[in-house]
């Protein structure tokens, strides 16, 4: 298993490949994917901020009542 990386926003760039395709660039290690998959990317992103936007809320939330 390979060591995970840092990555901070201004590390993380797009670019178009093909009409399809794109490649994302993560600090230096670049991956190719199609748009559809760019798209649950996206979504799974999106999802897991709401996560931990619900778990931080309910963690002030009991420190607060207890």
């Amino acid at each position: 298993m390979k060591k995970a990386q840092f990555v901070e926003a201004n590390q993380i760039g797009f670019e178009e490949l093909t009409e399809n395709l794109v490649v994302l660039n993560l600090n230096g290690e670049k991956f190719v994917m199609d748009t559809d998959t760019m798209i649950d990317l996206t979504f799974r992103c999106a999802a897991f901020l709401t996560y931990l936007e619900g778990k931080e809320k309910r963690e002030v939330s009991e420190h607060c009542f207890h």
